[in-house]
């Protein structure tokens, strides 16, 4: 796989998790992770394992629905096996229940809120790429 072809692949994992967080759909959400990924949100503790990030998942996406808008595509670089991406996104979350907030530590929980994101992804042994880390920071777009 050339380089410009491994970008186009990241490129599409991050056009499928953006629709997987948008329909709520965690055994989609969780295909585009490596199993050994690590969750590193700003002020909690990390998720580690694909297992415990679908199990993080459950109550956040019981609990509201996201729109993402994309404030800077993915810049993406390849070394190898493994590669970075940074972006930054504006994540819009609407409660199900108004009386009813998200209490899952790590999770996003404004009705807006905007970021700038880091991944480092690795390849897989079929080809195909997955996120191996994945953290973020507030943004200068708040």
């Amino acid at each position: 796989m050339t380089t410009q072809q491994d970008i186009a692949a990241i490129s599409k994992l991050y056009a499928d998790w953006r629709a997987a967080v948008e329909a709520a759909d965690i055994e989609r959400y969780v295909r585009v992770l490596d199993d050994d990924v690590r969750l590193m949100p700003p002020g909690a503790d990390n998720i580690v394992g694909a297992a415990k990030y679908a199990g993080f998942l459950e109550p956040v996406f019981a609990t509201a629905t996201y729109k993402i808008e994309v404030a800077k595509p993915a810049n993406i670089e390849v070394i190898g096996d493994i590669a970075v991406a940074e972006y930054e996104y504006i994540v819009h979350l609407k409660l199900k229940d108004d009386k009813q907030g998200i209490a899952q530590p790590g999770a996003l929980t404004a009705s807006r809120t905007a970021s700038r994101y880091f991944d480092v992804l690795r390849r897989q042994a079929d080809g195909s790429w997955a996120v191996w880390r994945h953290t973020w920071n507030a943004s200068a777009a708040q």
